[in-house]
């Protein structure tokens, strides 16, 4: 249970990040794009963050060692597999990774902003996959510092 909670947090995360990106694209200036970037990854690290903090106030009395763990790495898995998909299949799949990975779309652009996974280079699939790993850093680091008050 408390993965598939894991599962739909960074779900509502993507759906909010994507309303906001989506909502400042109409900005095709720099300065806008910036601010979308820093909002939407900001949406991934709260609303995540908060969700680990709340867990683990609930684990305090009860902490489990891999709980948390298994947590966190499902809080990247939809990124994780997304990646996996644009890395080693042959279909057009990048403007679904950038999608199914809305908290990071800016930042896709600013790597590469086209829509076809024909279009990126070895080097910027290769840049991406440490963002599919962010949310199961920030899902333990708040999940830990939260037990460490």
């Amino acid at each position: 249970m408390k993965i598939l909670k894991t599962l739909v947090t960074v779900l509502a995360a993507d759906l909010l990040s994507l309303f906001i990106g989506l909502t400042l694209a109409v900005s095709s200036g720099m300065v806008a794009r910036i601010i979308s970037a820093v909002c939407t990854s900001g949406i991934l690290i709260c609303v995540l963050g908060s969700f680990a903090s709340k867990t683990a106030e609930e684990d305090e009395k009860k902490p489990s060692s891999v709980m948390p763990l298994l947590m966190g790495i499902s809080a990247s898995l939809p990124a994780l597999i997304s990646w996996l998909i644009l890395k080693f299949s042959d279909i057009d799949f990048y403007r679904w990774h950038k999608l199914i990975n809305g908290y990071f779309l800016q930042i896709f652009n600013f790597i590469n902003s086209d829509a076809s996974s024909a279009a990126l280079t070895e080097a910027q699939i290769w840049l991406m996959l440490p963002l599919s790993l962010a949310p199961t850093a920030i899902f333990l680091i708040s999940y830990y510092l939260k037990l460490k008050k």
